[in-house]
């Protein structure tokens, strides 16, 4: 049940295998794998397919029929415009800060950024690490700056 659906998920997002891997980390091969029932992903693995696929690891796990759970679904019915997303960010200073060095950034740059990104989550999340707030995208900004 899960290779077929995280390939009929992979696909509805238009991502290749590859395009999957890179996001959450992995190789094409791994992401082969568990589409060809080859082997299955370990639960932080299947936490970040779930995450990047936007669905629900019940439904990966074929647990149940709706690929989100309904208070998920409803927050989904409401979609916004293009317009109202850019200025929800342009209004946060960090936010724009960030949007706009990201926006001028090269592609390599834009990748390392996403790799950094997801490296930090996957961190945190084996070690139960909760923020009483938010790190500022200033401040995001700036380590990576320091690890270039």
């Amino acid at each position: 049940m899960l290779s077929q659906r995280l390939r009929m998920a992979r696909r509805a997002k238009g991502l290749t295998q590859e395009g999957l891997a890179e996001m959450v980390r992995t190789t094409k091969g791994t992401i082969s794998n568990y589409e060809n029932n080859h082997s299955s992903p370990p639960n932080d693995m299947l936490t970040m397919l779930a995450d990047v696929l936007n669905v629900s690891t019940d439904w990966l796990l074929g647990r149940v029929d709706e690929q989100l759970p309904p208070s998920a679904a409803n927050d989904h019915k409401r979609e916004r415009t293009l317009d109202e997303l850019l200025q929800e960010k342009i209004d946060d200073p960090d936010d724009y800060y960030f949007l706009d060095g990201y926006l001028e950034a090269s592609e390599e740059e834009k990748k390392e950024i996403r790799r950094y990104w997801y490296d930090l989550k996957k961190q945190m999340k084996p070690h139960h690490v909760k923020e009483s707030h938010s790190p500022s995208l200033y401040a995001i900004t700036e380590e990576i700056k320091k690890i270039k």
